[in-house]
């Protein structure tokens, strides 16, 4: 049924409006009984305002079932005792209209009350549905948020990682920044992380580990880390592509290593593949299995690729740098660059108080041994008594080919009497060197010169000067032998 039926129209009425009707309906109805006992029965009249006012007023302010079936006994009773009463015959059959009018009302109501009530359970059940698959909608949004904010956070990482290493051309310097920002992107509960450079044509094998706030592991786990035949290492080195273990107790590939692997629940490694050569290896881990997905493995891979460019860029920056100060045939530092070190030094020396000490070398003869022997010998000449030097000095020390057959070597915090004995002991080295043109065995000798800084020195200049009179003096003094230079400091 429509909802335009005047009965539900008044049931859409609030409390208010319900009781203004009510009002009405009750001034209808004494009127109605006031007339009722002056034309009628006055036992009629009143059953009959019962009746108005209950059947009437109860479905507009509210009412139990009992009280309407109570009133509709009532007015069956009333119409059982006065049908057949010809004088109120008329309002006993009005009366029996009102109730089958009433009947029909409340029947109506009821049925409708059923259906509403049926809609309203079906619409309730269908929300309901809505609702449940809006929270399951919701929290897959929610997780689908969560998880591109990570990669948002990881791949801002990544861009932050690249803009940094462009302006980075150090080895060491980018190993350490792979290896904080690795560690700051992945956060790993239990987490390792590790980068290892083996040797290559990027040098000598370095690395670098950090572990993470909650991880207690030994430092002697670093030795197995960085040993390439360590068994995840080597499956690197073997296969040249990443590896993604994600619960190694139930990985086939290493079962043997399970039992010496406790430490180690999930890992990922991958390599720094330049063409065919692995330069090395991005490494992390955690105690935990189960941790690491696909996606972190793929990420990974992208920090080693841009690891890989900028290590070979700085590799190749360190060889330009190399071979604009040192020299190709020894390796040594050339003279311009070992000047400017001689400066630098000197100034420290005027600051902190300090000794320094300058030699030069130059080989006997050593035009004479190249007219005899040719070039070639000569400059395998050369680069074994750089080795010599080389071997003689300390990391500090600082060693140069200054021009031709003349070597120089600047010993910071030493004075010309420490100067001296490393200046015979090298001119010692170089004289027994065996130097093999064909069957014969040749060798060649040094003549040193020694000078230490003084107060009476006003700049580098004059402390190489007085390191070329000391080799001067060597030189008209016979030879292979060392002199120190006498300035006005050594007087």
């Amino acid at each position: 049924m429509k909802l335009s039926n005047p009965f539900l129209k008044i049931q859409k009425l609030n409390f208010e409006q319900r009781w203004v009707l009510y009002g009405i309906l009750v001034l209808i109805a004494i009127a109605f009984f006031y007339f009722s006992i002056i034309q009628r029965s006055s036992i009629l009249g009143a059953f009959l305002l019962i009746y108005m006012i209950a059947a009437i007023a109860i479905p507009l302010v509210g009412g139990g079932t009992a009280i309407v079936t109570g009133t509709v006994g009532i007015a069956v009773g009333l119409i059982f005792f006065n049908v057949f009463d010809v004088q109120q015959s008329i309002f006993s059959w009005i009366l029996v209209i009102g109730l089958l009018l009433n009947i029909l009302f409340w029947n109506y109501l009821r049925q409708n009350a059923e259906i509403e009530n049926f809609n309203y359970q079906k619409i309730f059940e269908e929300l309901e549905v809505k609702i449940n698959s809006m929270h399951a909608e919701l929290e897959k949004n929610q997780q689908a948020f969560q998880s591109n904010q990570i990669k948002i956070h990881r791949y801002r990482a990544l861009n932050e990682l690249a803009r940094n290493l462009a302006m980075t051309s150090r080895t060491t310097d980018v190993i350490n920044l792979l290896i904080e920002t690795v560690a700051k992107t992945f956060m790993v509960p239990g987490g390792v992380y590790a980068l290892i450079l083996f040797d290559s044509s990027l040098g000598k094998s370095l690395h670098s580990i950090r572990y993470g706030v909650d991880t207690d592991l030994e430092i002697r786990l670093n030795r197995d880390r960085i040993d390439p035949d360590e068994v995840f290492n080597r499956w690197i080195l073997n296969q040249s592509k990443p590896l993604f273990v994600s619960d190694l107790s139930n990985d086939f590939r290493f079962q043997a290593a399970v039992g010496e692997k406790k430490f180690i629940g999930s890992l990922i490694s991958v390599p720094f593949l330049a063409g065919n050569e692995i330069l090395g290896l991005l490494r992390i881990e955690s105690s935990s299995p189960k941790v690491f997905r696909q996606d972190d493995a793929r990420l990974l891979s992208n920090f080693a690729d841009l690891g890989t460019v900028t290590l070979e860029y700085a590799a190749l920056y360190r060889q330009t740098i190399d071979l604009a100060i040192t020299d190709g045939l020894t390796g040594l530092f050339v003279q311009r660059y070992y000047k400017e070190r001689i400066r630098d030094e000197v100034l420290r020396t005027i600051e902190r108080k300090y000794p320094v000490s300058l030699m030069m070398i130059d080989v006997d003869n050593f035009k004479n041994y190249n007219d005899q022997y040719g070039h070639l010998i000569g400059d395998r000449v050369l680069k074994a008594i750089a080795d010599v030097l080389k071997k003689a000095v300390r990391t500090v020390d600082v060693v140069a080919r200054y021009g031709g057959e003349e070597f120089s070597i600047l010993l910071p915090k030493t004075d010309w009497e420490g100067t001296r004995h490393v200046a015979e002991r090298i001119r010692q080295k170089v004289a027994d060197l065996e130097i093999w043109v064909g069957n014969d065995r040749t060798g060649v000798t040094v003549s040193i010169g020694v000078a230490e800084w003084g107060p009476s020195m006003h700049d580098a200049e004059a402390l190489i000067q007085l390191a070329d009179q000391g080799l001067y003096q060597a030189k008209a003094s016979g030879k292979n032998c060392v002199i120190l230079a006498k300035g006005p400091q050594n007087v």
